[in-house]
């Protein structure tokens, strides 16, 4: 089964920033630094770090049995975790990359989004989530850590 068409052109989209700063921080980066680009890409990630968690939050909270009598299911326990997570970890990478240091909260969320991705995959193959999901996650994830990467390898001027 294939993702609706909106839904991959929507993820692709979602990758314009992430392909626009990261190769640019890196390039440019190599003569200046660029410690402004650097947060707003460091943001960009934690917004969409956070955004994937809400994607689990919200299966979780489609059905509107999520709390019955006999409490909810291992499967949407494990959706509301995975829902709340990738925040929490985003909020943390963010305030650690602009409190402490850009190269560090970069690394966060490289970690946040691999961690997210195999804990997702894990899912995958139990059957929590749509058919064509796992594909575009795994395309959009390479894209975003690559970016990242390169954001974290450009010279930061301190």
């Amino acid at each position: 089964m294939r993702l609706p068409f909106p839904i991959f052109v929507l993820g692709i989209a979602g990758l314009i920033p992430f392909m626009a700063l990261g190769g640019w921080i890196f390039m440019a980066g190599l003569f200046t630094p660029l410690l402004n680009l650097k947060i707003i890409l460091l943001t960009y990630a934690a917004c969409i770090l956070s955004f994937l968690g809400a994607v689990h939050w919200g299966l979780a909270m489609e059905r509107p049995d999520i709390i019955t009598v006999g409490g909810t299911s291992q499967r949407d326990r494990q959706r509301l975790v995975l829902g709340v997570c990738p925040a929490l970890w985003a909020w943390l990478a963010l305030c650690i990359g602009v409190l402490g240091h850009v190269r560090a909260g970069f690394g966060l969320e490289i970690i946040g989004f691999v961690g997210t991705f195999l804990v997702e995959r894990e899912a995958w193959r139990k059957g929590a989530l749509p058919p064509g999901y796992l594909p575009l996650r795994a395309g959009l994830t390479v894209i975003a850590v690559l970016s990242l990467f390169l954001a974290a390898l450009a010279p930061s001027g301190s």
